[in-house]
């Protein structure tokens, strides 16, 4: 649920430091309420228990839980669900066990940063349009 009278939130879940640290302070940038996951496990341990994001920016291939988990487990999950823009380098064989029913947006890194801030937008307004 996105409302006016607060910042959205967005997860940002990537084992790179770098990437993760880059495109957190884009959207810190742009006024949102920003954390963080170094992998899927730890991504699902604060979609499940933090306050509802709007937004999750979720690298596919990551350590314990990849990025197809994490959005399988939101897929059975009870309640909200944000928006879900999938960053990915990934080979062929992942994007294709990806359930895209429920990801908005998919860019391929590595990604230019206008075009990541613009599907984010996408991503957050279709979610909402459909929910």
């Amino acid at each position: 649920m996105t409302s006016s009278a607060h910042a959205l939130r967005v997860l940002v879940a990537d084992d790179d430091p770098a990437i993760r640290t880059l495109v957190a302070r884009i959207f810190i940038r742009r006024g949102y309420d920003v954390a963080c996951a170094s992998d899927g496990a730890d991504a699902i341990q604060k979609l499940d228990h933090d306050q509802p994001y709007d937004l999750l920016v979720l690298d596919l291939m990551m350590p314990r839980v990849d990025g197809v988990g994490v959005i399988n487990h939101l897929a059975k999950r009870e309640g909200p669900r944000p928006a879900i823009l999938v960053m990915t380098a990934a080979v062929p064989d992942i994007l294709r066990r990806l359930p895209r029913e429920h990801v908005a947006k998919v860019i391929s890194k590595p990604f230019d940063l206008d075009q990541l801030t613009q599907y984010a937008d996408e991503a957050i307004r279709e979610t909402n349009n459909a929910s």
